[in-house]
């Protein structure tokens, strides 16, 4: 298994891609939050390397027919590419040639999970050929499964996640914007790779880790992210 090294608690995405993974037979799967601006956030990947994620967030996460964004006004649970698209036209199109052919995926289901109406996070299952594409009964019950995990999504990873950012912000002082910064810090993201993730210039990335280092009182990253992890364990 591969998954991001994210000290921020992403246990119940790990868990829940576990979980999936131990029902339904799966090449990779990515489980991420989706932000207010439908932004993709927070990723944890199994059985997948992380730059595929990369990939998507930067270049091809606007072609896929199942970006979050399409389905903001409905109340689907659980998706397959194939439902949104006839075959020979998904092949036709960049986002297959480009990106699914090159990383071996083919058939693709989306668990979307919502608050208020929502959509604050999606636990996306992707299969080779090989696999063949998703059952009736593989679907019925992923869609059966659903609510348990929206419910503990809502009642306790969002809240602890929350409440971990609270606690930096009100010891520190930081940003919105700064506490983004030290959640990528904690996975062990680059400056380069921090500012393709929120949209920023590196010099800006720069700008944002010289004033939480002033805030926080450290010289280097490695210090920093020592410092914030001993701040969440007490």
């Amino acid at each position: 298994m591969s998954q991001n090294k994210n000290k921020i608690p992403n246990d119940f995405q790990r868990k829940g891609l576990e979980l999936i993974n131990s029902l339904v037979s799966l090449s990779e799967s990515v489980f991420f939050l989706v932000e207010p601006d439908m932004q993709h956030r927070g990723a944890v990947v199994f059985d997948s390397r992380s730059d595929i994620e990369k990939q998507y967030t930067t270049t091809y996460g606007r072609m896929d027919p199942l970006n979050p964004e399409r389905f903001s006004d409905t109340d689907d649970l659980v998706v397959t590419l194939d439902s949104q698209m006839a075959a020979h036209l998904l092949k036709q199109t960049i986002y297959y040639q480009e990106f699914m052919v090159p990383n071996n995926h083919r058939y693709v289901a989306d668990m979307f999970f919502r608050h208020e109406g929502q959509i604050i996070a999606v636990l996306s299952m992707l299969r080779e050929e090989r696999l063949g594409n998703y059952s009736e009964e593989e679907l019925q019950l992923l869609r059966k499964l659903q609510p348990f995990l929206e419910y503990s999504l809502k009642s306790v990873y969002l809240p602890k996640r929350h409440k971990e950012r609270l606690s930096i912000y009100e010891k520190y002082g930081l940003t919105e914007r700064e506490l983004d910064v030290i959640e990528l810090l904690l996975s062990g993201t680059s400056n380069k790779e921090i500012a393709v993730e929120l949209s920023l210039g590196l010099a800006t990335v720069k700008t944002h880790l010289h004033h939480i280092f002033q805030k926080t009182s450290v010289q280097s990253r490695s210090e920093l992210v020592a410092k914030v992890l001993l701040d969440l364990q007490s």
